[in-house]
């Protein structure tokens, strides 16, 4: 995944959209980078949780249609 900067896009209704930024200047300071770098993990964390969620709803969908059927 590349190490640059993470947009996102959506309007209701619509898809998702992520746009991955060139990497920070080397002229901001060292702090300032580590913090953007925190807040880049964070947005990515988030992400993760998102995605998890939808997997999980699409899971419990598939039980419920599932009908068990048993074999004598």
């Amino acid at each position: 995944m590349p190490s640059g900067h993470i947009e996102w896009e959506h309007r209701p209704g619509e898809e998702f959209v992520l746009r991955f930024k060139p990497p920070l200047p080397k002229i901001l300071p060292k702090e300032t980078r580590g913090h953007i770098r925190a807040a880049r993990k964070e947005t990515l964390l988030a992400l993760r949780s998102i995605i998890d969620a939808a997997i999980g709803r699409m899971e419990e969908a598939e039980k419920k249609r599932r009908t068990k059927i048993e074999v004598e």
